[in-house]
């Protein structure tokens, strides 16, 4: 799956290289700002930011937990959950609009022993309840912060955020259509098997359609337990509203790393609501450049020495992006063998 992730990975790398070399170049000629800006860093804000994001990933975890059946959770080890939101990092982190993601974490648990149709359902259901709280919480920010929106940051970035809302509508849908319009799935199938008939040995078309199928049965059969268990639902509700609160409260440590002790919380979740709505729109891996530049459209009111809101853009990539990249392609790496439980354990 990853093999065909490298171009992406090199577009991530070079175009990094590129934001990298613009916001650095930005700090010339600001050596005293510079100066200024590191005096007064404090290290603790920023292990506490990257403490964070490390709470966040067990959250996640938590809540792929909550939507499998209780026998898939007896046989899945810890391991073996943490993968699934790591791989996430990779593969939402190297694909445009972060496409990849779903696949990543439907490979880590069908890695752990969960049958590919139940753990694609929970995948699924997750990405489902993920996309709604997303919304909701926009929602709420985004009223709240409405004046503040339009009245102090860079209008350019406002025109951005009815395109993000019509996004992640599209993509709510078609998850529910796809997840309980079983006759959608398998008319799906069809099309695509007229195409795969012409490439493949009669007997082997058969095998693989019915296994196909097969799988499908089961992916709507977990479906209809996931959305009738309000116990699964609730938990991965929960669990997944506290991974983005404790996500969302990543910029305000790594502000409050440089000294900026006035700085209102709320309106920092806020902010990074908005960024994260807005990325989406980014036909990047990543979203590398568009990120960047919405942060500093956004935060530019609360920080006001421009060296030191790169220093706070390189340090919030840092935590929120490529930590999640490495430690992805580490989780990728660790032996599948230790990955399921035996019924004796």
């Amino acid at each position: 799956m990853f093999k065909r992730d490298r171009v992406s990975m090199i577009i991530v790398v070079v175009l990094t290289a590129i934001v990298v070399y613009f916001l650095t170049k930005e700090l010339s000629g600001k050596g005293h700002q510079l100066s200024v800006a590191l005096e007064n860093l404090d290290w603790h804000w920023l292990l506490f930011g990257l403490f964070t994001m490390i709470i966040s990933i067990f959250l996640e975890a938590a809540a792929t937990r909550a939507l499998l059946s209780k026998e898939d959770r007896r046989h899945t080890s810890v391991l073996s959950l943490l993968r699934v939101p790591l791989l996430n990092l990779l593969g939402t982190g190297v694909t445009p609009f972060a496409t990849g993601g779903q696949p990543a974490q439907l490979y880590g648990l069908s890695r752990s022993g969960v049958e590919t149709g139940r753990a694609m359902s929970v995948i699924l259901m997750k990405f489902l309840v993920y996309q709604i709280v997303v919304v909701v919480f926009f929602i709420i920010g985004y009223v709240s912060a409405e004046h503040f929106i339009y009245q102090q940051v860079n209008p350019t970035f406002a025109t951005f955020i009815p395109f993000a809302i019509a996004i992640h509508a599209v993509v709510i849908i078609g998850i529910i259509l796809v997840m309980f319009w079983p006759s959608l799935t398998l008319r799906l199938v069809d099309l695509v098997a007229i195409v795969v008939k012409k490439m493949m040995r009669r007997e082997r078309f058969e095998r693989l359609i019915a296994n196909v199928k097969q799988k499908i049965d089961n992916f709507h059969t977990e479906s209809r337990r996931v959305i009738s268990s309000w116990q699964s639902l609730v938990g991965a509700t929960f669990f997944t509203s506290l991974q983005l609160i404790t996500f969302y409260m990543i910029p305000y440590f790594v502000i409050r790393a440089f000294g900026y002790q006035s700085v209102n919380p709320w309106l920092i979740v806020t902010m990074n609501i908005m960024i994260v709505m807005v990325i989406s729109l980014f036909p990047i891996p990543g979203g590398v450049g568009g990120a960047e530049l919405s942060f500093q459209l956004l935060f530019s009111p609360f920080v006001k020495n421009p060296a030191t809101l790169i220093l706070v853009i390189l340090l919030w990539r840092f935590i929120t992006y490529y930590f999640g990249i490495f430690a992805g392609i580490i989780a990728y790496l660790i032996p599948a063998h230790h990955d399921r439980r035996s019924d004796n354990a």
